[in-house]
């Protein structure tokens, strides 16, 4: 049996074979995606209820979106120009405390100036006091030493 092959036959050959395998390809992405609605079904089936639910108030939802945006913007249109005293009154606030702060800082070490001095004065006094008892005592005892001598010098006679 002779049989002979020509290019152009040859060509149809690949082509059909090319043809059966792009038909089977395309046959199991046909079937995976059938497999993929069937479950979109079932979830469907299965949540029905709620999806009509939700489904029944979306215009209850956007209507009251729409009323917090309108009262939103309302609001923020009242508040923008009080914003501007407020920084201002904030400001003011903070550079009051700033001056109050810095009043109690001199106030602070003003006392601590005047603590200072008068403890030195006291230490000063009391320096004074256990000099002068030291030299009031060194008299006492000069006048006795002296007493003695006279009444030795006095018994003597």
């Amino acid at each position: 049996m002779d049989a002979n092959l020509t290019v152009q036959d040859l060509f149809k050959l690949i082509l059909f074979l090319l043809g059966i395998g792009v038909g089977t390809y395309l046959i199991l992405v046909l079937s995976k995606i059938n497999k993929i609605l069937n479950q979109a079904k079932e979830l469907v089936e299965i949540n029905f209820k709620e999806i009509d639910t939700t489904i029944k108030q979306l215009p209850d939802i956007s209507y009251n979106v729409k009323e917090i945006t309108r009262e939103t913007k309302s609001t923020l249109a009242e508040i923008t120009p009080e914003i501007g005293g407020l920084l201002q009154n904030a400001n003011s606030i903070s550079k009051n405390v700033s001056n109050i702060t810095e009043s109690i800082d001199d106030t602070t070490t003003k006392v601590g100036d005047a603590v200072d001095g008068v403890a030195n004065s006291i230490v000063d006094t009391a320096y004074s006091f256990q000099y002068n008892a030291k030299s009031i005592m060194d008299y006492v005892e000069l006048i006795k030493e002296l007493i003695e001598t006279i009444k030795k010098a006095l018994q003597k006679r």
